[in-house]
């Protein structure tokens, strides 16, 4: 195995780590206090050849890895900011239309992901569903040559911004089919956005289906088959997801040694006292531990391989680890990482998310142990 990244890799990797400080770090006060992400966010991320990085030229895209998604979603994270979800949602939606679409829904669909022009969503889940495909509520009708879906979808990131979302509905057989919706379209509306413990400007809507009008030719993939296209994709979102909390852990890391060193107890700095050491040591190595973890799915990802047990697999192991990486950092800073003016305390709130987002570690655990029950390879 070769674990040394390619030179188009590294290069990504400083022009993620050149875009956080330039176009990040400085308005994450604003992001906070405003609750919403710079309005031209999304057309710079596609000016520094963000978006589109695993869907070809042809599209609109840079024909990239979905390993490079990863690079660059670890090192935007050490901003602890939802603008990484921005950049993950449109590159992994775009992706997933690629898989799934026709070519008649590749052409209209992707390219405006791909330049920043719109924002892409994800409709699956409703207010009385989690991951349950047979819970679904929202109808799809089948009259002539459309469907007319009804039904709220719940906690849509950008549900309420310019462009087109996946959503997800029964149709008359009961069964969970794809449908690309523009959200322009008469009888789309929408809820304020929730407000959330972290992640500010995420954008997290209500959306009501009030009659709308969808054209048979906007079904992604087969017709009720939309279950399988959610399954795959929330695999790769669970990669991206895993990347940002190893980059987040990262800064965990960096934040702790800064001051730490920084930190003086009997005129010595807290890195000199064994105990501290020990503590930065037990991070590092878990760092480490998923950052490679992470990167080897990613690469299965991009190999073709089945990659939905390992993913979750991964987020089972990451979550808890990058989590207890956030507590041994608060517990350096003291007091003052509970205080807003250290990173450390946005840092904490923000990974405080994934056990409960992009389904919760409960379900990884069924979904691993399911899989491991089916083996026949023991």
């Amino acid at each position: 195995m070769d674990f040394a990244l390619s030179g188009e890799s590294k290069m990504m990797v400083k022009a993620a780590k050149d875009f956080a400080l330039k176009e990040i770090e400085p308005v994450t006060e604003k992001i906070e206090r405003e609750d919403a992400l710079p309005d031209d966010l999304l057309q710079k991320f596609a000016k520094a050849r963000m978006l589109g990085m695993m869907v070809p030229r042809e599209y609109g895209g840079i024909g990239s890895s979905a390993l490079n998604v990863i690079l660059v979603a670890e090192e935007l994270a050490k901003t602890a900011s939802a603008a990484v979800f921005v950049m993950a949602l449109n590159n992994s939606i775009a992706e997933t239309i690629h898989y799934w679409g026709s070519e008649d829904i590749r052409q209209r669909f992707i390219p405006s992901l791909c330049d920043g022009s719109n924002y892409a969503s994800m409709a699956f889940t409703e207010p009385a569903t989690g991951s349950d495909p047979t819970a679904i509520t929202m109808t799809a009708k089948h009259e002539g040559d459309h469907f007319i879906l009804n039904g709220t979808k719940r906690f849509i990131t950008n549900g309420h911004k310019n462009g087109s979302g996946v959503f997800y509905a029964k149709d008359e057989t009961e069964k969970v089919t794809a449908y690309m919706v523009e959200k322009n379209t008469g009888g789309y509306t929408w809820s304020k956005p929730w407000s959330l413990m972290g992640l500010a400007g995420q954008g997290l809507v209500d959306v009501f289906l009030k009659d709308v009008k969808v054209s048979q030719e906007n079904i992604l993939g087969e017709p009720g088959k939309g279950f399988h296209i959610l399954l795959r994709w929330i695999a790769g979102e669970r990669i991206q997801q895993m990347a940002f909390m190893t980059g987040m852990g990262q800064e965990c890391l960096n934040q702790s040694l800064k001051f730490a060193k920084e930190r003086m107890v009997r005129a010595r700095p807290m890195t000199a006292m064994q105990g501290f050491q020990w503590m930065l040591a037990e991070m590092h190595a878990s760092i480490e531990a998923c950052r490679w973890w992470t990167y080897r799915v990613a690469c299965m990802q991009d190999a073709g391989d089945d990659f939905q047990i390992d993913s979750a697999a991964l987020k089972l192991f990451v979550v808890p680890t990058i989590q207890e990486v956030a507590r041994k950092a608060l517990q350096i800073h003291g007091s003052y990482g509970y205080c807003k003016d250290y990173k450390i305390e946005r840092l904490y709130r923000t990974i405080a998310h994934a056990g409960i987002t992009a389904s919760s570690t409960e379900l990884q655990k069924t979904i691993v142990g399911s899989a491991l029950s089916r083996s026949k390879d023991i």
